[in-house]
């Protein structure tokens, strides 16, 4: 029995797994001046054409979500093609965008961000995607800005402008379309994101922030750790697990959490991490429902072909590490199996894995038993 947590983690210090993917100072400066940018450009864009168009201005809200957010962002595996992602959501008051129908106003809001931010990236030397939903820029070999639209009721709007930046999930739900071209026929009372071919659906990523941060509130950093070492075994392999989404692994390793309960989970991030992929082959099973909303399923999107193999990988991995931190007794095999998991960042340290104290918990976990004495036989003296 292999006690590894102290390659995981070890409380800031180094090395570890955890500090291993941590992303550089640098990069998260290179990705809040690029944040910065768009912001600027955009505001700069909008009150142009807000004028223009309905002779008032209007100034977006920014609203940053996804990992970088909530502090569970990776340094890649495999760069390229993996990249580093911030997700900073444009917001519009519903009043400007319902001056026409739902299309036009949807292709209206792209057509400014895009022109925008089309703008940006040449004198950036930037590359500008278009996605559906989002405007996307790849601002070096390593990373990118995602920048998805939302129309907010006016009061939400308010609200959203005198809050302090908020942190949310890494994608968008669209899984209620509505394609009638009628203002009326949307919700009145929800955030609804830009979509390039169904117009307008139904997505709020606030509440999924909300859920998080309440989540690590009541189960403490070890979930954020647990989430991270999930997302670093899905970059690992791919690209076998590319369509297995972040939330979707957030949402199990809480839903592990949540059914054993606080007490119950166990201190150590290899045996917690172990609680959480013995369950996670059944919930990948599906149907895997958002915590914020039971109607939508955050693995809605996850192919059938895609789903058999991530559940298959899932049982390898409660196999391995099961095998890893309960039979295991040897330091410098432990290293290589859970590299073989993970990746190489898993740092190449057996000394740092203890297994006399794992072994003799082992034996201590297990109830005295009381052996008859031996039967001996007659002697005589010589």
């Amino acid at each position: 029995m292999a006690n590894v947590s102290g390659l995981l983690y070890r409380g800031g210090e180094t090395p570890s797994f955890l500090d291993n993917l941590q992303i550089t100072e640098a990069c998260h400066s290179e990705l809040r001046a690029a944040r910065t940018k768009v912001r600027q450009c955009l505001r700069a864009e909008f009150t142009k054409a807000s004028k223009a168009d309905v002779g008032f201005t209007v100034r977006p809200r920014f609203f940053t979500q996804g990992s970088f957010a909530y502090r569970t962002i990776n340094d890649p595996a495999w760069t390229p093609p993996q990249q580093m992602d911030l997700d900073d959501g444009t917001y519009l008051p519903m009043t400007f965008v319902q001056g026409a129908k739902p299309s036009v106003a949807a292709a209206a809001f792209f057509t400014i961000v895009d022109r925008a931010l089309q703008a940006l990236a040449k004198v950036e030397g930037w590359i500008f995607v278009k996605k559906p939903t989002c405007a996307r820029l790849i601002i070096s070999e390593y990373a990118h800005i995602d920048v998805p639209l939302y129309a907010i009721p006016d009061k939400e709007f308010r609200l959203l402008e005198k809050a302090a930046q908020a942190r949310t999930f890494d994608g968008a739900f669209d899984a209620r379309a509505d394609s009638i071209d009628r203002w009326d026929a949307l919700p009145s009372d929800c955030v609804l994101l830009a979509h390039r071919e169904e117009d307008w659906v139904a997505s709020d990523p606030r509440q999924i922030n909300d859920w998080f941060v309440g989540a690590v509130d009541v189960y403490g950093e070890r979930l954020r750790r647990i989430c991270r070492y999930l997302k670093a075994w899905r970059d690992h392999h791919r690209p076998h697990l590319d369509r297995v989404s972040s939330i979707l692994l957030m949402v199990c390793a809480w839903k592990v959490f949540d059914d054993f309960g606080r007490p119950n989970v166990p201190a150590r991030d290899d045996a917690a991490l172990l609680l959480v992929a013995r369950r996670l082959p059944i919930l990948l099973a599906g149907p895997v429902e958002n915590p914020t909303d039971p109607e939508e399923k955050v693995d809605a999107r996850l192919p059938d072909a895609d789903r058999r193999v991530a559940i298959a990988m899932a049982e390898g991995l409660a196999k391995e590490l099961g095998e890893i931190v309960e039979k295991c007794f040897d330091p410098q095999e432990a290293v290589t199996r859970l590299q073989a998991l993970f990746g190489d960042r898993i740092p190449d340290r057996p000394d740092l894995i203890d297994v006399t104290k794992a072994a003799y918990a082992e034996v201590r976990s297990h109830d005295r038993r009381i052996s008859a004495a031996p039967v001996v036989g007659k002697s005589t003296s010589a």
